[in-house]
């Protein structure tokens, strides 16, 4: 199958992955404002899962397996280096990041949601990979 003909099956990942992150982030640090922040985060989560995850599932679902714990594995070291990227990006060259297990929280959250959904709807025998 070419990836056009994937587009739908990723789309739903990242779609997925990006309302279930959400629900982790309000779960995680409830607000009075959960309904607005539940919106914002979706939004928000579908550009980094589009730019970092996409391109690592293609590249893991060449050799596809639900549930695989090397692939979780790798999800969350990029997703912690992801996230710390972006933390510098912003301007925090000097500023060393104090709270480190928040930081890896909120990584390994995103990448445990992102192999689940990447297990759920992109291996599956309907739609042979590649």
């Amino acid at each position: 199958m070419t990836f056009k003909e994937l587009l739908p099956y990723h789309a739903l990942t990242v779609i997925s992955s990006s309302v279930s992150y959400s629900i982790f982030l309000i779960v995680i640090e409830p607000s009075y404002r959960a309904v607005i922040a539940f919106f914002m985060i979706s939004l928000i989560t579908i550009i980094p899962y589009s730019v970092a995850a996409v391109p690592l599932q293609l590249f893991l679902n060449k050799w596809p397996k639900k549930f695989n714990i090397l692939y979780l594995f790798i999800y969350c070291v990029v997703a912690t280096l992801f996230l710390y990227i972006s933390y510098k990006l912003q301007g925090n060259w000097s500023d060393p990041i104090w709270d480190y297990r928040k930081m890896l929280i909120f990584a390994v959250g995103a990448a445990i949601i992102y192999w689940f959904w990447d297990s759920v709807i992109m291996n599956k025998k309907e739609y042979p990979y590649y």
